[in-house]
């Protein structure tokens, strides 16, 4: 009996530290990007869908780095928390979004065999 009492508190910081590494942001490069159907960008000239990839990879760049940001802030509240992170927000799903627009924006590019501009 008095082993498992002392054990107990063991335990308890060892799930709270597995439970705060499971809750840490996901890093950017491993967001890879929704499936996105590429029918929404059929109907677009080479210049507009070219337009589009350009917005989308300024969004993209601009979460990137509002999601390097959740990771810097996670790590500084795990600190005072116990390895409790924040874990993905609202940011990681844009991204995740975004990058899939960014794929399916490009295959219909290609497919339509459009040339980029500057």
């Amino acid at each position: 009996m008095r082993n498992s009492a002392k054990r107990q508190p063991i335990l308890f910081f060892l799930l709270v530290f597995i439970s705060g590494c499971f809750n840490a942001p996901t890093p950017p490069s491993e967001i890879e990007g929704a499936l996105i159907s590429g029918l929404h960008y059929a109907k677009y000239d080479c210049q507009s869908i070219d337009d589009e990839i350009k917005l989308l990879e300024k969004r993209e760049k601009e979460l990137v780095v509002a999601q390097e940001e959740r990771i810097k802030e996670s790590e500084q509240q795990q600190r005072w928390t116990e390895g409790i992170g924040l874990g993905d927000g609202i940011v990681a799903s844009e991204l995740n979004d975004v990058r899939g627009k960014i794929k399916a924006a490009s295959k219909v590019f290609e497919n339509k065999e459009c040339i980029t501009t500057e």
